[in-house]
């Protein structure tokens, strides 16, 4: 059978393209270092090598994340270093202000005014934020988690965190946005299928609870509202906090007092129903909560909703509160006492006797107060003694200072109704209202407090430096997990360059070959006659 030059062409062309391509695919697995381009070139090293490139990704993820995280916790460290020279700064003031010796109330107000800018400062430095959001604002991007609220006078007296009082609640995750921000790094992240929160333990903390860090709560204090600021007919929404539990109330101002009075505490006692909360509201708009179980009484804070059209004026008398009130248990049967009252700027003596029981001890000081300030047209009393013996008028500041005696009467055991806060920030502010008071035992009541705090500030820092050790260490473990991961890589897709080479060289010594054939396989042309 005769073979024609087409068929001889084909062949040759065909086997030449073949040793060219063996070549050319030789001379890319050398030039790019790779096994194979093609996953079906080596099914099996090819898949694994998808898990290693996966494994790959998320290492650089977790890297990120470590980084990220990396800064949190040095800029945490950081505020919590100057907030403790501030807290030291703080303590040193108020030894100044409560040492020995007698002061003019133009030093003590001094050293409140340095006590209020450093409790602003404090603020400043814990709305610190980085990468867009406050550090210590826990999982919320307001920038301005720690506010102070000033009253009518212009003077701090608030503070709060995300619009609540500091020491409206005592367990700081009740506090709006106190939900823990994690980040994955690797631990392998754990959901709960049903409340659908990430394990803790799985991830890494990267937002941290202002209240947690400075304290919260307070052990006392109760909440007033001006009656005179309630308008009839007006709706009012207020946010109230009792035991933890936060309700938004809705009332409307009634056309007397009393009525206003049985609408807010309706109220009240409807919300917090399912609570096993009871309120009950004074005349005076004193708001006081209990256990309906236990009877219990627990701290009420009022602050005015957020979604409120008309707002409230009120007092939260925590801390340093402006109210008085007279030992009732401390009274002697049968001897007289001699009182000074003030009711803003009206100050009276009184003089009462004391009875056989507590309730005979309040009607006597009732009666002397009558006697001093007078009833309205209504026939109420314009200032009133409490159940615990609290002097109080409506809308007005009471003080109590002891009154002149003769040889038969005497002043009163009195106090100022006082309770401490558990917020360094607040903590700084009540001891500077105290010192513009005079108070000087309070303030100095406030010095092992803070000093106290400051021994808790130095515990969680050593907790962010043991963290950011953690930190350390797991980027060290990404550096060796990338490592290790890059070489298996180059196990599974990286070419044997010498056995590679050696084929090269092989593949081209064949094409050379079949070239230096073309001149007995191609036949010649009339051109190649032509030179």
């Amino acid at each position: 059978m005769r073979i024609t030059n087409s068929t001889i062409m084909r062949g040759f062309d065909r086997n030449l393209n073949r040793t060219g391509k063996l070549k050319n695919d030789s001379m890319s697995r050398i030039m790019g270092n790779r096994s194979f381009f093609r996953a079906s070139e080596s099914p099996l090293d090819a898949a694994k090598a998808l898990n290693i490139r996966k494994s790959l990704y998320y290492t650089a993820q977790y890297t990120d994340n470590l980084k990220t995280a990396d800064k949190f916790y040095t800029e945490a460290e950081t505020s919590l270093l100057a907030v403790s020279e501030k807290l030291q700064e703080v303590r040193e003031t108020l030894v100044a202000a409560c040492n020995t010796g007698t002061k003019s109330i133009d030093e003590y107000n001094i050293y409140a005014q340095q006590l209020e800018t450093f409790a602003e400062q404090l603020c400043q430095i814990f709305n610190t934020d980085t990468a867009g959001r406050a550090i210590f604002g826990g999982c919320s991007d307001d920038g301005q988690p720690f506010r102070i609220e000033y009253d009518e006078n212009g003077s701090p007296t608030t503070v709060t965190y995300h619009g609540v009082p500091v020491n409206a609640l005592d367990n700081c995750n009740s506090f709006p946005y106190s939900s823990v921000v994690l980040a994955d790094i690797g631990l392998g992240l754990n959901v709960d299928q049903e409340s659908h929160y990430i394990d803790p333990q799985t991830g890494l903390r990267i937002s941290f609870n202002g209240a947690e860090v400075t304290g919260c709560g307070s052990d006392g204090g109760v909440a007033d509202i001006n009656m005179e600021s309630v308008l009839p007919g007006k709706e009012y929404s207020i946010d109230v906090y009792c035991n933890n539990v936060r309700k938004t109330v809705i009332f409307k101002g009634g056309a007397d007092n009393a009525e206003t009075v049985k609408n807010l505490n309706d109220a009240l006692n409807k919300e917090f129903k399912k609570s096993k909360l009871t309120f009950e509201v004074t005349e005076q708009g004193r708001i006081t909560g209990k256990s309906k179980e236990s009877g219990e009484e627990f701290s009420v804070s009022v602050i005015n909703s957020r979604d409120a059209e008309n707002n409230l004026s009120f007092d939260n008398n925590y801390g340093y509160s402006n109210r008085f009130r007279v030992n009732l248990d401390q009274l002697t049967e049968g001897k007289e006492y001699t009182l000074n009252v003030s009711v803003g700027n009206d100050t009276q003596s009184i003089k009462f006797t004391a009875g056989a029981d507590e309730t005979a001890n309040i009607e006597a000081i009732q009666n002397a107060l009558d006697e001093a300030f007078g009833k309205d047209d209504d026939g109420n009393s314009l200032v009133n003694v409490a159940d615990d013996g609290a002097i109080t008028a409506e809308g007005k500041t009471v003080k109590l200072t002891a009154g002149a005696t003769g040889d038969d009467d005497e002043a009163p055991a009195f106090e100022r109704l006082k309770s401490f806060s558990n917020n360094y920030i607040q903590l700084t502010l009540d001891a500077a209202k105290a010192l513009r008071n005079g108070d000087v035992d309070y303030a100095n009541a406030c010095i092992d407090r803070v000093v106290k705090s400051n021994e808790n500030l130095l515990v969680e820092i050593a907790n962010l430096g043991c963290n950011e050790d953690f930190i350390s260490f797991s980027l060290d473990r990404m550096v060796t997990r990338d490592y290790n991961l890059k070489d298996r890589q180059d196990e599974l897709e990286a070419c044997d360059l010498e056995a590679e080479t050696t084929r090269l060289k092989t593949y081209t010594a064949m094409y050379n070959a079949c070239l230096q054939l073309a001149t007995e396989v191609v036949p010649q042309s009339i051109f190649n006659f032509m030179r």
